[in-house]
């Protein structure tokens, strides 16, 4: 089978290294071999995350990490800042109101990013709110927030700051710790280089102490007992082996790599990528454009589903089309993780020109 580049938002190409591992004869979970492992990984984790504090990892997609943040945090009727400018600040919204939470939705056009300036007036009309729902890389719109100045505000407050991270870990800055995020939430199949499968949690002090509090249900995803198990370099449950021998390797790479190098990657080809494309003449998105992607607006004639399928078929470079309202209006362009290089960038780019230039 012929490998595609994925140019896609997630799932992400996953290094040769990372795949040889996830290949490994099994192991049993209840092994010391494999609590080895796992004590590599969630210190290795809290490296990435920048942050003294547990990263908690769980066999879900990123959404049940989310769900998991609220219902272990918050009880029924808790009122919650939701700030949506995208596909993905909805979902935040709409797993805390089916949890029974009482959400204030805070909105901005898509393809603009919220200020820490709107926080503030938000959580002043509220003062009794228990937590603000932000994303870091709205990956619908290609939108990255400011969520250092937004923590500044939040650590004032008596609200949590919780940020999804699931496209914005390891391709924009994040510095959980020294900024203040209470809570961030990734996934495995973006900046981390990893296949779909695993979700992580990062908890400071100020949510820890609300986890006794809260009375939402809760069981497969209770952070208390998974806090318990890390403690003992183990899991509450049968954990997934292979994807986690896949994330030891995958650490270590960027480790190896360094954060401040990754991040300065991710920043380098996206600069390229946006230079290209205004080059052409083609608008850019995001008003505030992340290091994940690039959102190119397609032109009048131009329906971005013909530009994907003629580089899928042609080129075998897969880019992303826009979601919801956005289907058919942009082409998301993706450089994080493995395939963030300038090789794939260009080759992306050579394929999308060509798409450019066939007559729809």
């Amino acid at each position: 089978m012929k490998e595609s580049l994925l140019l896609t938002p997630g799932p992400t190409n996953v290094p040769r290294r990372v795949l040889d591992a996830t290949a490994l004869p099994m192991i049993h979970h209840r092994t010391k071999e494999f609590q080895a492992i796992l004590e590599r990984v969630f210190s290795n984790l809290r490296k990435v995350y920048d942050t003294k504090n547990p990263v908690l990892m769980f066999a879900a997609s990123g959404t049940g990490a989310m769900e998991g943040s609220l219902t272990n945090l918050f009880s029924k009727g808790d009122t919650l800042l939701s700030f949506t400018a995208g596909k993905w600040g909805e979902r935040w919204h709409d797993i805390a109101k089916a949890n029974g939470l009482d959400v204030q939705h805070i909105q901005r056009p898509y393809g603009e990013a919220f200020t820490a300036a709107e926080v503030a007036e938000a959580l002043k009309a509220n003062p009794g709110a228990k937590g603000v729902l932000m994303t870091l890389c709205e990956t619908s719109t290609a939108v990255m927030h400011p969520v250092k100045e937004i923590a500044q505000v939040t650590q004032k407050s008596g609200a949590l700051l919780l940020v999804d991270a699931i496209s914005g870990l390891a391709c924009d800055p994040l510095r959980t710790d020294e900024w203040g995020v209470d809570v961030v939430v990734c996934g495995s199949q973006k900046g981390l280089m990893l296949p779909p499968g695993l979700a992580f949690v990062s908890l400071n002090g100020r949510a820890q102490a609300l986890m006794a509090r809260s009375t939402l249900p809760k069981y497969y995803f209770n952070f208390t007992d998974t806090m318990k198990a890390i403690a003992k370099n183990d899991t509450p449950f049968t954990p997934a082996i292979s994807l986690i021998r896949g994330c030891d390797v995958a650490l270590q790479m960027l480790l190896e790599e360094g954060m401040e190098n990754v991040w300065k990657r991710h920043a380098d080809v996206a600069a390229w990528v946006r230079k290209e494309i205004v080059g052409m003449g083609l608008p850019l998105y995001s008003k505030a454009p992340t290091n994940g992607l690039t959102a190119i607006v397609m032109p009048e004639g131009s329906p971005s589903k013909n530009v994907i399928n003629h580089m899928r078929d042609a080129h075998g470079v897969v880019m992303a089309d826009g979601q919801g309202e956005l289907q058919g209006k942009i082409v998301r362009f993706a450089h994080m993780g493995y395939a963030c290089t300038l090789k794939d960038a260009k080759t992306g780019m050579n394929a999308f020109v060509d798409a450019m230039a066939v007559k729809k």
